[in-house]
């Protein structure tokens, strides 16, 4: 089956981060790598695409768009779940005595994929953004699996990478 991955690369500053969590809309340049796959046949060494990103912040599920100069992507909303509320005491004797509890505990915890993400450590955030989406479409009545890799992170990270 014919499998396209496309992996987005995307730099926000602070002001951008924050503006999409409190839901503006964000038009930026950005870099696509968009890679085809058919078995174990891919089209790498890929090249890279600088393109527009129309990013936003609906809190709800919306599929990526592919436009004629780049990608409408909305940010996914998929809040946490809390991990029940016990003493540090608690914690530890899980750790020494009940390890599966713990190990239960753990596996049902979710971690936030939202914007929140986005925010300063301070705030709750990590500055950063990393998550997938899998898109299906038909091309001439075949199914095309699309598989986006997204990573939204500070410009910081992308100054570093240049000194």
């Amino acid at each position: 089956m014919l499998r396209l991955n496309i992996y987005h690369n995307i730099h926000l500053d602070k002001n951008q981060r924050y503006d999409l969590h409190q839901g503006k809309d964000i038009r930026i340049i950005g870099i696509s790598v968009p890679v085809w796959f058919l078995g174990k046949v891919t089209s790498e060494p890929a090249q890279e695409v600088f393109c527009n990103y129309y990013i936003k912040n609906p809190k709800k599920e919306i599929p990526i768009k592919i436009l004629s100069d780049g990608y409408e992507i909305n940010l996914p909303y998929r809040p946490s779940s809390s991990i029940e509320k016990m003493s540090d005491d608690e914690w530890r004797k899980l750790n020494r005595d009940d390890t599966q509890k713990l190990e239960k505990i753990y596996d049902s915890y979710k971690k936030e994929v939202s914007s929140k993400n986005l925010l300063d450590i301070c705030d709750g955030g990590s500055k950063f953004l990393n998550y997938r989406e899998l898109n299906k479409i038909f091309v001439k009545e075949k199914e095309l699996n699309i598989m986006h890799h997204i990573t939204i992170s500070d410009i910081e990270e992308l100054e570093k990478s240049l000194n």
